[in-house]
């Protein structure tokens, strides 16, 4: 399960239900990072909340092929008791580049977008329309296939993603559609204009399955351009069915800047 259907699409997928605006044909600039991406899951559940009927298994011995009960007598059928519960467990790993033409810059600061990713192995999409946000909302074309890994890096992408205005901590608290998120950013250090941002972001959702996911991440970013030069994110998702069963992922993702025409062109 995407965290950022949950969450970062900036979490908020509700937004993609409104469109995105077309934007212009020539590229502000490109920005192209290097990336690698990993997902474990451990899934456990119930087909039934009532211990289930066992399957019927001989007691006794079997010399020579033929069974016997030791309390004397033809061997008997036990029901083996049953509990319903079933256990799965998967990873992927993936690495590769992501690249982002900026298309246009919209007068409050978001971006319009074009991104795609290209991975060694099996994570590879065409270009995706999609609307950044301060706020870390995104919105992109619901046609369009758009990662987990993607949504990590464009939440960061719009020009106005550092409030200043607010020192060196800002936060972000929203409800919607039966999502709570919380974000909190720290500004940790400075150095010529290059400072790195701490990320610590809850995303509760409400309804049946208790989803809730808790996301750290470091960002290195560039106040004079206003882009993010890496990020590490560390996100972990449970999902609590009750008696049906539980859920818990682990998504662990790292991105970093490579190239960058931006003013360039």
């Amino acid at each position: 399960m995407n965290p950022y259907k949950l969450t970062a699409a900036s979490l908020l997928a509700s937004f993609s239900a409104f469109g995105v605006a077309r934007a212009d044909t020539v590229p502000v600039g490109t920005l192209v990072y290097r990336f690698t991406y990993s997902v474990t899951q451990d899934i456990s559940s119930r087909d039934s909340t009532n211990p289930v009927e066992g399957i019927a298994h001989a007691v006794g011995t079997a010399p020579n092929g033929a069974w016997s009960n030791p309390s004397g007598g033809d061997a008997e059928l036990v029901p083996k008791a049953g509990t319903g519960e079933s256990s799965y467990s998967g990873a992927l790993i993936e690495r590769g580049t992501m690249t982002v033409n900026v298309m246009r810059k919209q007068p409050d600061g978001a971006l319009d977008v074009m991104i795609s990713e290209q991975g060694e192995n099996i994570r590879r999409a065409p270009a995706a329309e999609c609307v950044v946000y301060g706020n870390t909302h995104v919105m992109c074309d619901r046609n369009k296939t758009v990662y987990t890994e993607e949504y990590t890096l464009l939440r960061f992408l719009a020009a106005n993603f550092v409030q200043l205005d607010y020192g060196k901590h800002w936060q972000i608290v929203e409800d919607v559609n039966n999502k709570h998120v919380t974000a909190d950013y720290t500004i940790r250090n400075s150095n010529n204009g290059a400072v790195q941002i701490g990320e610590k972001r809850t995303i509760a959702e409400t309804g049946s399955g208790r989803l809730t996911t808790d996301i750290e991440a470091k960002i290195g970013y560039d106040l004079t351009r206003a882009i993010p030069t890496s990020v590490d994110e560390y996100a972990q998702q449970y999902t609590d069915a009750g008696i049906k069963g539980s859920q818990r992922s682990v998504y662990q993702t790292t991105l970093q800047l490579v190239s960058d025409t931006m003013g360039k062109t």
